[in-house]
């Protein structure tokens, strides 16, 4: 397709193409802008599902897990090969790749007429293409470390490029600290009501996968993705549900229908997440509250921008560690990962690739034990893949 001509891994953090391109567009369906650093794709696949009981709804989200097609879903219906091809006249604006998926994504959900369209942010928020976008409603999921090479070498710094995105609409942020300084100083100064997750909203666990959330009124909600940093995601879903005017019945279905492979997902022995910076790899080991199990086996691999070393040190404790190499430019070595892996004192195995590492944890894996495989969605995606296809 047209569309892998462009580089993937190709980063311009700029406005000015997606600007031109906008230029005399009227976007006619209602979009809620998504950024954060962890759990945007979660709360954007919650919203998505209680806005799928009552409107035509689209989704963009990054990265796909195995197919482009993923990133751009109407109704639960995938963008299709021969419709990706139809928009391939946007290669004529110069546009990255994630340049031009947002281009097509926005024409898609136009052409489809979608009631709502939830855009998840790529990188950042101020200069990530999505924000060319006016916005119906605005989370700020949380801020924590990442791409400080792009976005600043502090919280507040990344901060205020993820408050990029605030402009005239709600917002709903589950920020804390020094970055919901930022972004409550943000929204003061351009006159917006912001609900903070803690704050005007409280959420508890009370049961494997059952959380309440009170916001105005009490819900008692219950869902498919796994992790106790989920209440934290839905309860940003449940005020994002009040705000665009769904009843309580269609909030609750919602958050129980969700679903977002890949990200906690269970198959069989084995447990994938996506989690890909130091806080979202501290969020999995806490979950696995959620699991019975008598040991772990724990297969990783990671992109070599993020802060690997902080990831390795935030995993659980296991009887097996495994590194692989992913199948991506900007991957780590597995070589390097069990170099870092004997700083934190956890002892890594290497194996040649996905498939290998998979192998070598059923290998040493007991009957009651889960082999967990994280560090990257890349990863996650991969690993999914072969496993779907021998299960």
């Amino acid at each position: 397709m047209w569309i892998d001509e462009l580089k993937e891994n190709q980063i311009d953090l700029s406005l000015e193409r997606m600007r031109d391109f906008m230029k005399g567009k009227i976007i006619d369906y209602r979009i809620v802008h998504v950024g954060g650093t962890n759990g945007k794709g979660s709360v954007s696949r919650f919203i998505y599902s209680i806005l799928r009981r009552k409107y035509s709804t689209g989704i963009y989200t990054s990265p796909h897990l195995n197919r482009i097609n993923e990133r751009i879903v109407v109704d639960d219906e995938e963008i299709g090969n021969e419709e990706i091809e139809e928009y391939a006249f946007l290669r004529n604006h110069n546009f990255t790749y994630f340049e031009a998926l947002t281009a097509m994504a926005i024409l898609y959900f136009a052409d489809r007429k979608v009631d709502y369209a939830i855009m998840e942010v790529g990188m950042g928020g101020r200069l990530d293409a999505t924000n060319v976008l006016p916005p119906y409603l605005t989370i700020i999921t949380n801020v924590s470390m990442e791409h400080e090479r792009y976005l600043g070498k502090n919280i507040s710094s990344i901060a205020r490029e993820k408050a990029g995105i605030i402009k005239e609409a709600p917002v709903i942020t589950a920020c804390k600290g020094e970055a919901l300084k930022v972004i409550k100083k943000i929204a003061r100064e351009r006159g917006v009501e912001i609900y903070v997750i803690g704050e005007d909203v409280k959420w508890r666990k009370t049961g494997k996968g059952k959380f309440t959330v009170e916001s105005g009124e009490k819900y008692e909600l219950e869902t498919k993705m796994p992790g106790i940093f989920q209440g934290e995601n839905i309860a940003m879903a449940v005020k994002a549900g009040e705000i665009l005017g769904m009843s309580k019945d269609d909030i609750i279905e919602g958050v129980k229908n969700a679903e977002w492979p890949g990200r906690m997902e269970r198959i069989g022995k084995f447990l994938l997440d996506g989690c890909h910076n130091p806080a979202a790899v501290s969020a999995f080991s806490a979950s696995l509250e959620d699991f019975d199990f008598d040991e772990l086996v724990i297969i990783f691999g990671a992109m070599r921008d993020k802060n690997v070393r902080k990831m390795i040190k935030n995993l659980p404790k296991a009887k097996e560690y495994i590194a692989t190499t992913i199948d991506n430019k900007r991957a780590i070595d597995a070589n390097e990962i069990a170099k870092i892996g004997k700083m934190e004192r956890k002892k890594f195995r290497i194996s040649k690739n996905v498939g290998e590492a998979i192998d070598m944890a059923r290998g040493v894996a007991g009957k009651n034990d889960i082999i967990c495989i994280v560090g990257s969605l890349y990863l996650a995606g991969k690993a999914r893949k072969i496993l779907m296809a021998t299960s």
